[in-house]
């Protein structure tokens, strides 16, 4: 049994930070929490326009009204992911953002965080290429993180049927 895990942040950037996580679980449901920066023990402050404007259109205001808490969110994500053996994201900065949620919240995750491309190779002889292929096949990213992780996690049976 294993579940999807997606991020969207602030920018690309070593001092960038999670905004919004989505999962989506082995029976197709899913959930998406935005958080709220002003609530991490870490000062959050990087902001790309580029990003909110043009990628996921999650704006600074949006976050500070809507947004959980820091804390919050990884009660919830450990709460939820932490009965799967895996769960899967599809890229590196996924890894760095979590880390970086847990961090401001002084706390660890109940689950591990693995790169799909990663377990792919290592445990189906499956190239990253392969993954790309049919994750792209699922349509246009959207770079909302619950429709996000709904595809990875469509694109990953697509390849283990």
């Amino acid at each position: 049994m294993w579940a999807t895990l997606d991020f969207e942040a602030s920018g690309l950037s070593d001092q960038s930070y999670p905004i919004e996580v989505g999962y989506s679980l082995p029976d197709g449901s899913g959930n998406s929490l935005l958080i709220n920066p002003l609530t991490a023990s870490d000062v959050w402050q990087y902001w790309d326009d580029f990003a909110e404007h043009k990628i996921h259109r999650i704006s600074r205001q949006e976050l500070h009204l809507e947004g959980r808490q820091v804390v919050e969110v990884c009660q919830h994500l450990n709460a939820v992911l932490g009965q799967y053996e895996y769960v899967f994201c599809d890229s590196q900065w996924d890894l760095f953002w979590l880390g970086r949620l847990y961090h401001a919240a002084h706390m660890r995750p109940s689950f591990m965080l693995t790169e799909i491309g990663h377990w792919l190779m290592q445990e189906n002889g499956i190239e990253r290429a392969r993954f790309q292929l049919a994750l792209e096949e699922q349509g246009p990213v959207k770079h909302r993180a619950m429709h996000d992780a709904q595809q990875i996690r469509l694109a990953i049976t697509q390849l283990m049927r």
